[in-house]
């Protein structure tokens, strides 16, 4: 039976859910600023409340992004951290896939288009179709200013979801689904998912996604580790 744990620091939420002897854990937390203190309780919480052994664990997740710069870092370190302490293969899940996921699992809309509030002005967008329990991105996901994000919108008959809703260029458009963020237990079937079409690897392999190319980005071997081990 696999035993994967996820987690996610992507937007304001705090999230880690574990899959383990076919039953699912999951916490999460409004942590706006405090995701660096409470990422790895939360582990250790959901570990005991599962009653397994941190060295059950085959895989680790992290929601790479796009997303908030710092939150995506940490969930980056601890995953790194974990990884290399347990030698166990990882994999990074889209937090735009998760929040259409989330959208997918409560409806029956076959498309959706996830927007997040990207800050600086600018959002982050992707589009996906239902596939089978989960979904698949149609396209590229983007970052660009909400009027261009509006463009695409205009010609998409989907659902859509995420905090870029919120945004005072796209307030008129449906908001049913703007709450909508990225968490960790949606991201779980996705990871499962990774892991039975074997795409779990090396750390390395599965980088911070941040689109945005005008912001300088060191790639995690090159910045402090919260964790790293030398």
């Amino acid at each position: 039976m696999t035993c994967l744990l996820v987690l996610d620091a992507s937007s304001t939420l705090c999230s880690v859910a574990l899959l383990a002897n076919n039953q699912n854990w999951h916490i999460t937390e409004e942590q706006p600023r405090r995701h660096a203190q409470r990422l790895l309780p939360m582990v250790d919480d959901i570990v005991r409340q599962a009653g397994i052994r941190k060295t059950a664990i085959q895989g680790i997740a992290y929601g790479c992004g796009p997303g908030s710069f710092t939150g995506i870092r940490i969930a980056a370190s601890v995953m790194q951290g974990i990884a290399l302490a347990l030698n166990i293969p990882v994999a990074g899940i889209s937090s735009l896939q998760a929040v259409a996921q989330a959208v997918f699992n409560s409806s029956d809309a076959q498309q959706v288009m996830a927007i997040m509030d990207a800050h600086m002005g600018e959002v982050f967008w992707g589009c996906y179709q239902r596939e089978g329990a989960t979904c698949r991105l149609v396209g590229t996901e983007k970052v660009g200013a909400p009027e261009q994000c509006l463009q695409e919108v205009q010609d998409f008959t989907g659902v859509l979801a995420g905090d870029g809703l919120a945004l005072p260029a796209l307030a008129h458009l449906e908001q049913r689904w703007a709450a909508v963020k990225p968490q960790a237990d949606v991201m779980l079937p996705l990871a499962q998912q990774a892991w039975d079409n074997q795409q779990f690897a090396d750390p390395q392999q599965h980088q911070p996604v941040y689109l945005r190319e005008s912001v300088a980005w060191k790639k995690l071997a090159e910045q402090p580790s919260l964790l790293r081990r030398d």
